[in-house]
């Protein structure tokens, strides 16, 4: 008996002075130096970022307390076919009822619904550590990043993984939900298998098994690769490949149904991609702060009360060197959407807050004349202004939107805006018109910090009418003539985080001064 105990003791001994050697690599880590890329990890999390095309047997298990339904079907998906953005599955006719086809359908579409703009290496590096070596075993454990993850793949945050390889093998990847998934799935496990290809290095998903229970039922998946093809169309061979008997009755006709995955916009932005373009997340909601001074030259004032004519005034005033700015807040919110990968359409909606303050300085010929007859009117010359002060405050509900067409070379990026903004002014019963042209260029950096320069054209309504009602109850008519600035350079920085998040500002330089603050969300 002390044998045996000895030479059990003296195992331990050795286990524990392996985990005490166990440093983690210089330069490197423990997926580099056992061979694996961090795409067998990103396969792991969903299949669908595999770089081949492929066709899997699926087995679904449904059980209840009091029932249980199984089901087949063929998963095929060819990254070339509609531009990967669809897949195809495969059923006997009359194996599903109308019901549950639907649901099928749906639960394929949920569980392999992903952005095309999924980034590569969706694992913390900083999780990676062994956990175990026992013999030719070991394991190493690992979390998925809690930052930059698409919203199709949100659950794989709160995955636990572990790496399973055998004799320097990589066989397989067990992965378990920490708590509740999205949809109330609970208990969830999924093992995914890999396969060295015989053909070339590398691995691939030979299978998957996974399971959780949603309310009062528990759902078992079996998925089997049947076919595997390397990006280039070859057929790739596999030690554990399953023989070539069909998975279904050849006597039953089959059904081929089409399930679209993410987002079907930007139209060509996997070709875009594909050709080496980086993409935004298509849908984007964003909130600005936009504040301007602009200098107005008035070159016409008329005023009238009721039904009357309007009497004009501007031969009472010296317009020319008259002093207006206008001070305009807006704060509102647009949301866009990418058409195409060079065409974006967005929505504007807010409220603008307007000061219009400066002197109205009168004509020479008209202040002399009033000086002259200021005696016989009983005023003091001295108390005749040389100007009359300006100070307006008016606020606008704005709505409109904007067209842009945008493309870039490398790391170089090149922009056209038109923007449309309906204003109603409520103070002044007016609404105004504007129109504004955006052309920029600008570098792109790697840490997705953007330099953009241009300049920026405003054209609104520059003859505007409308009246205000006076506390006598009068009515007092007015038109306005005047000249803004039209064109202005612009500057500025948009800084991305992850690729959810973004901050721009902007300066605007030159006759007419701008700020510009603006966060956006894309999904």
């Amino acid at each position: 008996m002390k044998k045996p105990f000895l030479f059990s003791f003296i195992g331990f001994l050795l286990n524990m002075a392996i985990y005490a050697q166990d440093i983690p690599p210089l330069n490197s880590n423990y997926l580099i130096e056992n061979g694996i890329s961090p795409k067998v990890l990103d396969a792991a999390a969903n299949v669908l970022l595999q770089e081949g095309s492929f066709i899997q047997n699926l087995q679904i298990s449904i059980k209840t307390s009091e029932s249980e339904k199984n089901f087949k079907t063929q998963i095929i998906y060819d990254p070339s076919y509609k531009d990967g953005k669809d897949l195809r599955f495969v059923v006997e006719q009359g194996q599903f009822s109308k019901s549950d086809l639907k649901s099928l359908k749906k639960a394929i579409e949920k569980s392999h619904k992903l952005s095309r703009l999924s980034r590569s290496n969706l694992y913390d590096e900083s999780s990676l550590k062994q956990v175990r070596l026992s013999g030719n075993e070991t394991v190493f454990g690992f979390k998925y990043s809690k930052n930059d993850i698409e919203p199709e793949l949100k659950d794989i945050k709160n995955y636990d993984g572990k790496i399973f390889i055998i004799d320097g093998i990589l066989k397989r990847i067990e992965l378990k939900g920490l708590k509740k998934l999205a949809g109330g799935k609970e208990n969830f496990n999924r093992v995914v298998y890999y396969e060295k290809a015989k053909e070339q290095k590398g691995y691939l998903v030979s299978g998957i098994e996974e399971t959780y229970t949603l309310k009062d039922q528990s759902y078992k998946f079996i998925y089997e690769t049947a076919e595997y093809k390397s990006p280039n169309g070859d057929q790739i061979t596999w030690l554990g490949k399953p023989t070539s008997s069909s998975f279904f009755n050849n006597e039953k006709a089959k059904d081929t149904i089409n399930v679209t995955l993410g987002w079907a916009l930007p139209i060509f932005g996997k070709p875009a991609t594909k050709l080496g373009y980086g993409l935004p997340r298509p849908v984007g909601i964003n909130v600005i702060l936009h504040s301007q001074d602009d200098d107005l030259d008035f070159e016409g004032i008329s005023v009238g009360f009721g039904d009357g004519d309007l009497a004009d005034l501007s031969s009472l005033f010296d317009l020319q060197n008259s002093n207006i700015v206008q001070t305009t807040t807006t704060y509102f919110v647009r949301p866009d959407v990418w058409i195409f990968p060079f065409l974006n359409v967005a929505g504007i909606f807010g409220r603008a807050d307007n000061t219009v303050a400066g002197d109205f300085i009168l004509d020479e010929e008209f202040r002399q004349g009033i000086l002259d007859l200021a005696p016989f009117l009983g005023l003091n010359p001295s108390d005749i202004p040389q100007a009359l002060p300006l100070n307006i405050d008016v606020s606008a509900n704005i709505i409109g939107g904007s067209v842009t067409l945008g493309g870039g070379i490398g790391d170089v990026f090149f922009s056209g805006t038109y923007q449309y903004i309906r204003a109603s002014v409520e103070e002044a019963n007016t609404t105004t018109n504007a129109n504004a042209y955006v052309l920029m260029a600008g570098y792109r950096f790697p840490n997705n910090l953007n330099i953009f320069a241009g300049s920026m054209g405003q054209y609104y309504d520059s003859d505007v009418a409308g009246f205000f009602e006076l506390d006598s109850g009068d009515i007092l008519r007015y038109n306005v003539n005047f000249t803004p600035t039209t064109w202005n350079a612009i500057m500025g920085m948009n800084k991305g985080f992850g690729k959810h998040w973004d901050l721009m500002v902007q300066l605007g330089i030159g006759g007419r001064e701008q700020l510009t603050a603006q966060l956006g969300y894309r999904f």
